[in-house]
């Protein structure tokens, strides 16, 4: 064959190529980035509930994610495996289980990057004491209105046997 034909040859291989192999590098990109953000938004919501004693659905669902999010870290699921273990109040851990989410957030920020990143400064969490006061005005005022219904389903309840005794 003609070595100009070979050239031409050559060239629309590489006009053919450049393209996909391009898309295929982007793609994987993009796959990576994503990864991350997803390890980010996981740690970030367990970083802001850290400290608050109620369980949210969303901190729920974080924990119950770090086993897919996470799958490429041995590190961070068995920290997890070991913080999950202590949530059980029958657990000899139960009482330490603070200790382990510290050594469970602090492992997830070594994963991503954050090198610098000590357990006191993740032990340590800001809440005001108006968001307290809010929270224990929520709890009283449900409390109220539990009570409230409780006192007219007994009503309620009475009212047929009054009747019945006249």
């Amino acid at each position: 064959m003609d070595t100009q034909i070979i050239l031409s040859i050559c060239q629309i291989i590489a006009v053919a190529a450049i393209p996909l192999i391009i898309w295929l590098v982007g793609n994987k990109q993009m796959r990576k980035k994503e990864k991350l953000e997803a390890k980010r938004d996981l740690f970030f919501t367990l970083m802001k509930q850290r400290k608050t004693f109620n369980v949210t659905r969303e901190r729920a669902d974080a924990l119950n994610l770090i086993d897919v999010v996470y799958q490429d870290d041995d590190k961070v699921r068995e920290a997890w495996k070991n913080y999950l273990s202590s949530l059980n109040p029958n657990s000899a851990e139960f009482q330490n289980n603070n200790a382990y989410l510290l050594d469970l957030l602090s492992e997830m920020a070594q994963s991503l990057g954050y090198k610098q990143l000590k357990q006191t400064e993740i032990d340590r969490f800001y809440e005001p004491q108006a968001i307290i006061d809010d929270i224990n005005n929520e709890r009283l005022a449900l409390l109220e209105t539990i009570k409230a219904m409780r006192f007219i389903t007994s009503q309620k309840e009475e009212e047929p046997h009054a009747r019945n005794t006249i």
